[in-house]
């Protein structure tokens, strides 16, 4: 049991702790926010990316394995390197074009894709202070290959939301390269600065991310820290481990003053109602 509550948690860590007195992450969440209109339900985002046919070719090409990962006695000691590498295109989202945008290749296992990639394309990555319509520095677009309805995502984000759990905004977007046209997206927010001063009291804590991470002792250098990386204290996530290898009443007592137990098993019941299984 403790292993597997310690997976689910896994999945739990890309949100900074907070106390049990913070307001509502769903009425936060109904607080205007200026990039509002890229995540409205009713609009598909029209993109249209124009880059070189070779750097095209590159990009589709880079793929990870788990060997990539987990290859190396020293797996285990850092976070999953990052082989995906950023080109330069030009980005036409709804009639707004710009040059010098970052756009590179994601996704992992099931995701992957040579015909029809996920994206993430970044804005102000080689242009400093780009933004689309003024509000927007990336745009993260996810294939659904595994999804062919298209609409798991924004459905279960939603019935996240309604239960309390900081969700990202998500909508659809059509994709053209060089003119060919890639079909529809799943358009989603990523789990930014942005994300967490919509959702969170104090939008300062540690964001992770955890690529095959888990809270055992010999994994936690596994987590990257996505906010705050100037420091390597990781004393949150130590904190974490330490409580979940106590099986007495003392460690489920400590494990209650980091984690919101409560919200942790609503987002838990939800993954099985919904069926989650691969992000």
């Amino acid at each position: 049991m403790l292993l597997l509550i310690s997976s689910f948690l896994c999945a739990f860590v890309s949100l900074p702790a907070e106390s049990e007195s913070q307001p509502s992450p769903v009425n936060k969440s109904a607080q205007s926010d200026p990039s509002d209109a890229y995540y409205a339900l009713d609009r598909v985002l029209n993109v249209n990316i124009d880059i070189s046919p070779t750097g095209w070719d590159s990009l589709r090409a880079q793929t990870r394995t788990l060997a990539d990962i987990l290859g190396g006695k020293d797996c285990l000691d850092k976070p999953a390197d990052d082989i995906f590498s950023w080109f330069n295109a030009t980005v036409t989202v709804d009639g707004e074009t710009h040059t010098d945008v970052a756009v590179r290749k994601k996704g992992f296992l099931g995701s992957l894709s040579m015909e029809k990639p996920s994206l993430k394309i970044r804005f102000d990555k080689f242009v400093d202070e780009q933004l689309l319509g003024g509000v927007l520095k990336r745009l993260t677009l996810n294939n659904a290959q595994q999804d062919p309805s298209m609409i798991n995502t924004c459905l279960s984000y939603h019935l996240f939301a309604q239960a309390g759990i900081p969700t990202p905004r998500c909508n659809f977007a059509t994709l053209r390269v060089n003119g060919e046209d890639m079909g529809l997206y799943v358009q989603v927010e990523s789990i930014k600065t942005r994300f967490l001063e919509r959702n969170f009291a104090d939008p300062t804590g540690n964001l992770y991310e955890g690529t095959l991470s888990d809270f055992r002792p010999d994994w936690r250098g596994t987590f990257e820290k996505k906010t705050n990386e100037g420091t390597r204290d990781q004393t949150d996530i130590d904190a974490v481990i330490n409580a979940l290898q106590d099986p007495s009443p003392t460690g489920l007592a400590a494990l209650k003053e980091i984690v919101d137990i409560d919200r942790f098993l609503t987002f838990w019941a939800l993954e099985v109602l919904v069926g989650h299984w691969d992000g």
